[in-house]
């Protein structure tokens, strides 16, 4: 996904976090910065046309009155370098451009772990079928003390990828396996920012690693059963092992037999 105009406020917050911008630094794809001239341009010589497109972006999508010149980049490899990056990996498994020809469905190289001070995933999750070895992935290159910066849909979206995620899963699978959530931010696909996801909603996450992952941890549905039901019962980190003519009796079955 491009960066547009009507983004910049969120790239500027995230980019504000303390030691998010870091060496090495992988980018999945290349992320384009498209910004149409008229944003730059002074108000006087605007037409009339571009002046009611600013406003409107102005007032509805959160856009500021001016676009940083930090954005007269080409994509977001270059802004990075601007900062002083000294390499920006690229990783697509379709793209010539990139220097990891991966598929992420697969597991990644050893090698690859714990590798990037900074990984940047603006809209591919959801292109992957085996989200559950793509997170994982893109969990383990990320350095100790890196950042894991990801954009993806938690609602609507029909037709666009295979998935669309539920925040609290994207958030437990973060901080069950060493990561801690440092910036939420959800928006319409136009930028402007919502308390919870409605319609077309893209959710942006931050997570900085703390330390080395060891097992990867999986998180499991029947927290979300048992904070419905008001069980207090905590998340599970993999299933429980029931005995044979027990496996009935899980949360989420006793939850549903109560229904009918």
């Amino acid at each position: 996904m491009p960066i547009i105009a009507q983004h910049i406020p969120i790239y500027e917050e995230i980019l504000a976090l303390p030691e998010v911008v870091a060496d090495p630094v992988l980018s999945w794809g290349v992320t384009k910065i498209k910004i149409p001239d008229f944003f730059r341009k002074p108000w006087a010589k605007l037409s009339i046309r571009e002046k009611l497109i600013k406003l409107h972006h102005l007032l509805l999508h959160n856009l500021p009155w001016t676009v940083s010149a930090e954005f007269d980049q080409p994509d977001l490899g270059a802004l990075l370098r601007k900062r002083g990056v000294q390499t920006v990996d690229i990783l697509d498994w379709y793209d010539s451009r990139a220097n990891l020809r991966l598929d992420m469905n697969q597991p990644v190289a050893a090698e690859l772990h714990n590798r990037y001070g900074m990984f940047i995933d603006i809209g591919c999750l959801e292109h992957v079928f085996d989200t559950r070895q793509c997170i994982e992935n893109c969990m383990r290159m990320v350095a100790p003390g890196g950042h894991y910066v990801l954009c993806t849909p938690v609602s609507g979206y029909v037709g666009h990828g295979f998935h669309t995620f539920d925040p609290k899963g994207l958030g437990l699978a973060l901080t069950l396996n060493g990561f801690e959530v440092v910036y939420q931010r959800y928006t319409t696909p136009e930028g402007r920012f919502l308390e919870r996801p409605k319609g077309d909603t893209l959710i942006w996450l931050v997570g900085r690693k703390l330390s080395a992952m060891g097992e990867f941890k999986i998180p499991q549905q029947d927290y979300w059963w048992g904070e419905f039901f008001g069980t207090g019962r905590q998340p599970l980190t993999q299933p429980e092992k029931a005995p044979s003519g027990e496996a009935d009796q899980s949360e989420p079955a006793r939850a549903r037999r109560t229904l009918t």
